[in-house]
Order: C-alpha cells, then structure tokens, then sequence
C-alpha cells in the first residue's frame, strides 16, 4: 500500500466557481431581490455571481449558509471545483 497518494497542489491547480448566476436564472430572482431579502451587499453578490475574485475574497461562511437556505440548495449546487492545468 505503500505509494504517497498525495496531490502536489502546485502542479494541480484548483479553482472555485460559483454558480449563484445559474441558479438565481433558473428560478427567476434578481441579484437585487436576493440581496435585499438576504439584507446583505448587492456589490458582494454580484461579485459572487460573475465570480469575481473568487478565488482569493474572503466568503463568510454564514453567506454561503444563507444563499443555500434562502434558495434551497447545498453549498456543492452553489460552488464547483475547477481543476485546472
């Protein structure tokens, strides 16, 4: 069993990507009325929507919990991993 299975993430990079913008489109609600239902930036949905600097802004978690409830999906239907060479 002796091989070493770990991943030398430097040679596979990863990246993260949201799909809020797919999600809200498939059940027909704003940026704006997420925003303004969840009492939180519009500025920081957007962002997550067109997946702008996802990879190094900081993502409350309590957001993430709150986009998932509010829109009855898991945190794995709201974020893909990207494996990218």
């Amino acid at each position: 069993m002796g091989g070493d299975s770990r991943v030398d993430w430097e040679q596979n990079p990863v990246n993260l990507c949201c799909n809020l913008g797919e999600i809200l489109k498939q059940k027909g609600i704003s940026a704006l009325q997420l925003s303004k239902d969840l009492n939180h930036r519009r500025s920081t949905i957007n962002d997550l929507i067109n997946n702008k600097d996802i990879s190094t802004k900081r993502i409350p978690a309590q957001l993430i919990a709150r986009i998932c409830s509010y829109l009855d999906i898991t945190p794995n239907d709201l974020f893909t991993i990207i494996h990218t060479e």
